[in-house]
């Protein structure tokens, strides 16, 4: 079978599935859409699978595509690792990379990144896919995203991460509040007001696990997948919600709002840089993740020194 297949055309393959969209991937692979299109009908014939169907705006991969592509994207990283120079020339590359994380994290990340890195390597390219905590392994695993960024714990063996931030969560609510005008704010008032929940499958979020663990149920009348609109419906409701410091303080609404500490201790979060041991070394890999840790420290988040080692979690 090996012998019968350019190794162009699994290059090719891979963009496809990247992009998800032929004429995307002809773009990314300075080809022509014609081009790419009669390489991956040559892939068909020799694999004997249509691999890709055409949907609107875009094409779907079939289940063997599914299955092909990890270990067809992991070997073209090898080589990739195997050829490059030692040195990674930010100035010239063309590298593609795929991240997993929350709009919270992309915001306090991605866009000064990249906003700052667009003199410095022009030419890159960055999806950001959706993160949540079920699916980061998974997607690492299959080599779907390149890096992901988030509050995760549950590391494998095969996968690395590096602490870029402290989580510090207040509670926030608009300025003139009922309850900031109480002389104590308690743990029932807490309990009993209007509740926004910021959660990225739109089910219980962390903060209702800890304290349905000490017999406690907050008032959730509201919950969204996205922290940036939280802070434009604190500012417009009576809704109070616990979100990191951060989501006020960047928000365009933070003068409207105000972030109390919340009348109940939280479990201390740290957001995490995670990716696969397989990119390890790769210097584009490499790079990048050096400069998401200038940035969070440029950012002023809370990252501890002390740790800032790659830590191989085994």
């Amino acid at each position: 079978m090996l012998d019968a297949i350019d190794l162009n055309l699994l290059r090719i393959f891979d963009a496809v599935m990247t992009e998800r969209n032929v004429t995307r991937a002809a773009f990314t692979l300075h080809m022509t859409q014609p081009a790419v299109s009669n390489a991956i009908n040559r892939l068909r014939l020799t694999l004997k699978d249509p691999l890709f169907i055409k949907v609107q705006g875009g094409v779907l991969p079939t289940q063997r595509a599914e299955l092909l592509w990890p270990p067809i994207r992991d070997a073209l990283a090898r080589i990739a690792a195997t050829l490059e120079r030692n040195e990674f020339d930010p100035a010239r590359s063309e590298a593609v990379f795929r991240l997993a994380m929350s709009d919270y994290v992309a915001d306090q990340v991605i866009r000064p990144l990249f906003v700052e890195q667009q003199s410095v390597a022009p030419n890159i390219r960055i999806h950001l896919h959706p993160y949540s905590l079920d699916n980061t392994a998974a997607l690492l695993d299959k080599g779907e995203v390149d890096m992901a960024a988030g509050v995760y714990s549950n590391f494998g063996s095969s996968l690395r991460t590096l602490p870029l931030e402290t989580l510090t969560y207040v509670c926030a609510m608009r300025k003139g509040h009922p309850l900031l005008s109480l002389p104590r704010f308690t743990l029932d008032d807490f309990l009993r007001a209007r509740h926004l929940v910021v959660s990225l499958l739109g089910t219980a979020a962390l903060i209702d696990h800890e304290l349905a663990a000490h017999g406690y149920k907050r008032n959730a009348v509201l919950t969204i997948n996205q922290f940036a609109l939280a802070p434009r419906l604190l500012a417009e409701t009576d809704l109070i919600c616990i979100v990191p410091v951060n989501a006020v303080r960047n928000s365009p609404h933070s003068h409207q709002l105000e972030a109390i500490e919340p009348p109940f201790p939280l479990i201390p979060r740290t957001v995490n840089l995670i990716w696969h041991e397989r990119s390890d070394n790769l210097p584009a890999h490499r790079w990048l993740r050096e400069e998401i840790l200038k940035v969070c420290k440029a950012q002023g988040m809370m990252f501890d020194p002390v740790q800032g080692a790659e830590s191989h979690a085994y």
